[in-house]
């Protein structure tokens, strides 16, 4: 997500991007990020509209050795979200909370950009319900990770889906899923023929039981026998030492920016 934010600066974006992941955290500590004057809690937890969103805001800037500066804007994620049970969470926060207060700031930025758990549980539903479209990284090696993303599609979207049409009187359609990609391992044509035969099954599964029909969501540029190619961002695209000196891989690697170059012109620069 931190790279994906980046690179889109580098393509002239003005961009925000949100830590909704309070277990891992990993882009509020990789940015070395610190709060803002309220919290996300805090901003989240208020229904009187007294905390706007912007309040949250911490400003990451680069500036590089010619002197030109990249930055774009975080809000990070705080203890209190961390520590506090998802139970207590869910009784204290609106799962419509982020949506609202994320209303004020859309005509800021070109993209908005939240950072969410894999789980399908509080802070995922949030963000979905916030968003106009989801894009699903994958394993090609996990099974798990494909079967979890084709019940995404079928399943947890088109919910949330109606419940954003159900509440804006049908004003709003709702997120709507982008087509997989494979995320940071190395894939040899072996392991991408197995998971391409993965994918097949799956995709047959969700017709025969369901009547959906998957193969836009894993096959994008699918033609009937053949084009079953599926966007790769491979393990070279991600580079370690970066996380250590709190910069963006994208800043410091022309390879690491290469690969999100493709993928943000692949999702969102079309």
């Amino acid at each position: 997500m931190i790279n994906l934010a980046a690179t889109l600066t580098r393509h002239k974006k003005k961009v925000l991007v949100i830590d909704f992941d309070p277990n891992q955290r990993d882009l509020t500590d990789s940015l070395n990020a610190r709060l803002g004057k309220y919290r996300l809690y805090d901003c989240l937890k208020d229904k009187k509209d007294l905390i706007e969103l912007e309040q949250t805001i911490y400003s990451y800037t680069k500036t590089f050795k010619n002197g030109a500066t990249l930055s774009f804007d975080v809000v990070p994620v705080d203890d209190t979200l961390t520590q506090t049970p998802e139970d207590e969470i869910r009784n204290q926060i609106s799962p419509h909370s982020l949506r609202k207060k994320l209303a004020s700031l859309k005509s800021e930025y070109d993209y908005i950009l939240i950072d969410v758990p894999p789980n399908w549980r509080f802070y995922s539903i949030s963000a979905v319900y916030a968003s106009d479209v989801v894009l699903i990284p994958t394993k090609h090696n996990n099974i798990r990770s494909l079967q979890n993303a084709a019940i995404a599609i079928q399943q947890y979207i088109p919910e949330i889906q109606q419940d954003r049409q159900t509440k804006t009187q049908g004003l709003e359609w709702g997120a709507i899923a982008l087509p997989i990609f494979f995320n940071g391992e190395k894939i040899t044509d072996a392991a991408r023929a197995n998971a391409k035969n993965a994918i097949t099954h799956i995709i047959k599964k969700a017709k025969a039981e369901n009547n959906f029909d998957l193969v836009a969501y894993f096959f994008p540029r699918y033609k009937p026998g053949k084009n079953t190619s599926i966007f790769e961002l491979p393990s070279n695209a991600h580079i370690a030492y970066s996380t250590f000196e709190k910069i963006p891989a994208v800043y410091k690697s022309k390879v690491a920016y290469d690969y999100y170059s493709q993928l943000a012109k692949e999702y969102f620069l079309q």
